[in-house]
């Protein structure tokens, strides 16, 4: 997926923010690339992005039919998250570089639930927080709401989802 300077993107672990250039860069070893620049207010900062895949899940703004497809999944019953801190942590992670709102959607439902469980400390509650700040963040904006209104919907929807899944058990 290509952008332009100005347009509005998701960063799966770094929320929204605008292309603001594009820029050939050297980080690390002596080969030029092509990045893109992304300023993200909400996290006071800025990303360098490459512009070659896989482009580290950033994706454009989602469109409000896409939030109609992520109340299903929020409320739907989540996939099981191994015990094993770093191929959870491994797993989560090379899902969200998908860079879809959809499997953003899925890892916040997943995570919820296995909190449900499994206390949810350390870095894998930070991860969450942080996973579910983004997609609210994006959310309202696309839903225009205030995030605190996105928060309590998507907070809502994965308590109906615990439901469903205590309703299967029994």
């Amino acid at each position: 997926m290509t952008f332009n300077i100005g347009d509005r993107v998701v960063h799966p672990q770094h929320g929204v923010g605008e292309v603001v250039n594009l820029e050939d860069r050297t980080f690390g070893s002596d080969v030029k690339q092509r990045y893109y620049e992304v300023s993200i207010p909400n996290a006071n900062c800025t990303l360098w992005v490459p512009l070659e895949p896989p482009g580290y899940g950033l994706r454009r703004l989602a469109e409000r039919s896409e939030i109609v497809q992520c109340r299903r999944i929020l409320a739907s019953h989540p996939a099981p998250l191994t015990d094993d801190v770093r191929s959870r942590q491994a797993n989560l992670l090379e899902r969200l570089k998908q860079g879809t709102i959809r499997v953003q959607c899925e890892v916040v439902r997943d995570l919820y639930a296995f909190g449900e469980h499994k206390s949810l400390y350390g870095a894998i509650a930070g991860f969450f927080r942080q996973t579910q700040n983004v997609l609210c963040e994006e959310w309202a904006l696309v839903e225009g709401i205030t995030q605190e209104q996105a928060a309590r919907e998507v907070t809502a929807l994965l308590e109906q989802s615990r439901k469903n899944v205590e309703k299967s058990k029994a």
